[in-house]
């Protein structure tokens, strides 16, 4: 009943009603919403300016994929910084085990 499933080749995600998936945390966030807003339509960068930049150009597709990937381990590498400081290592003769302790 506490399963998500992710199936990433028909794209869809099942998350049972007894799972609550919080937003992210604000900063990261906001920042990645820009970032993705900025690799979608670079055109924004420039919206409010008087005068436009004589170089601007429109990323191939190829490209966009790279810096939408990008965009997404950047988040992925903020939001799991530390995880190490989770980690217990519980000394059980024959072989000591590591453990997860989620930390609020």
């Amino acid at each position: 009943l506490d399963v998500v499933i992710a199936d990433l080749d028909g794209g869809t995600v099942n998350v049972p009603e007894c799972v609550h998936i919080s937003l992210l945390p604000e900063p990261l966030l906001q920042q990645t919403r820009e970032a993705l807003s900025m690799v979608l339509d670079p055109e924004l960068e420039v919206a409010d300016l008087a005068f436009l930049p004589s170089t601007i150009s429109a990323s191939s597709l190829k490209m966009q994929d790279k810096e939408i990937r990008a965009v997404f381990l950047r988040l992925f590498a903020q939001l799991l910084q530390g995880y190490r400081w989770c980690l217990h290592i519980i000394r059980i003769h024959p072989e000591p085990v590591i453990r997860f302790h989620k930390v609020t």
